[in-house]
């Protein structure tokens, strides 16, 4: 676990450092979250966990609600994602995602789904970690150079 140093008012004689561990956050994108019932996954979950906070976007609960069928299962979907902190999305992750979109249509990559721009750019905002299960994604980090990892090595699950 990565280490930074910091002063303590309760720790170590005056002038020493005491070191605290780096909170990692990762926003966990769709991909990842409709695969949740995979071994691999499941694993790869619980590891991010122990290293840091695990996120989603809030326009992944309506991509994920899309799914239900009924009340019942809208409501067992909606009880799921509450083990993820819930991240906004805020006007200005609109403005980018256009930003990022007509950088990869000058790269000739159109269409790029709207719902992973916009998880995109609210985890850049937030400056968390985007994970995923998604080929799109290396288009869209490769315009924004943010940091990202597949879940499990592409491929592997599907």
């Amino acid at each position: 676990m990565p280490w930074r140093a910091s002063s303590s008012t309760n720790g170590p004689r005056r002038g020493a450092e005491s070191v605290r561990p780096i909170t990692m956050n990762f926003l966990v994108d769709t991909s990842v979250l409709t695969r949740m019932r995979v071994e691999p996954v499941q694993t790869a979950l619980r590891e991010l966990s122990v290293a840091g906070r695990l996120g989603r976007c809030a326009m992944t609960d309506l991509e994920l609600g899309f799914s239900a069928r009924n009340g019942h299962e809208w409501d067992t979907i909606v009880r799921a994602l509450a083990a993820f902190t819930r991240v906004e999305v805020a006007a200005r992750d609109f403005r980018r995602a256009e930003q990022v979109q007509r950088s990869l249509a000058d790269a000739g990559l159109k269409g790029r789904k709207v719902p992973d721009l916009i998880s995109a750019a609210v985890a850049e905002r937030r400056g968390w970690e985007l994970v995923h299960y998604d080929h799109d994604f290396e288009h869209i980090t490769g315009a924004t150079g943010q940091p990202h990892r597949w879940i499990v090595a592409a491929g592997s699950i599907d």
